[in-house]
């Protein structure tokens, strides 16, 4: 397989398995939060979900795909993809946290409020962060995507796809 194609699945293989199920959790995280240091709720299995999101956005070695020297945009969009990867990652150990004190507080560990306050801070800076990389990741693969399927297309009569560059371009 061509080593576009490559980073394509995995970046592919990435926003449907890892980020995907990130947003899954939180969702779940945000409806639960209206009710902290409960004993009921499933820290452990919240928790080990997390782990798994972690472990499976780190199976994802884009470091893998060799890239020609050549290839400048290839090679922005594998540097925007792992920074992605370690951003999501962080947020995951973030989160096992912020959810770690929160189970302890409930099995009435001392955990001072302030403490938890600061970890749900960490875990909200981390999250807005990612955000702004997927952003940019996303504006780049959209780019890097159209460019690879470009070109002039008969199909379409003759029209090339437009991409972000293009439009800068105009202005």
């Amino acid at each position: 397989m061509d080593y576009k194609q490559t980073l394509i699945k995995m970046i592919d293989r990435f926003n449907l398995q890892s980020v995907e199920e990130l947003k899954e959790i939180e969702l779940k995280l945000i409806s639960d939060s209206k009710s902290i240091f409960k004993k009921n709720k499933d820290y452990d299995g919240r928790i080990e979900t997390l782990r798994k999101i972690k472990k499976e956005a780190q199976k994802i070695d884009p470091r893998s795909v060799k890239i020609p020297e050549d290839d400048e945009s290839t090679r922005k969009l594998k540097d925007a993809f792992q920074r992605c990867i370690l951003t999501l990652t962080g947020i995951c150990d973030s989160y096992i946290q912020f959810e770690t004190a929160l189970k302890n507080k409930a099995e009435g560990s001392k955990i001072k409020f302030g403490d938890v306050k600061q970890i749900n801070g960490e875990v909200r800076e981390a999250k807005t962060k990612l955000n702004e990389q997927l952003n940019e990741l996303n504006v780049m693969y959209a780019d890097y995507n159209d460019l690879e399927r470009a070109v002039e297309d008969e199909d379409f009569g003759g029209v090339k796809y437009m991409t972000y560059e293009s439009i800068q371009g105009e202005r």
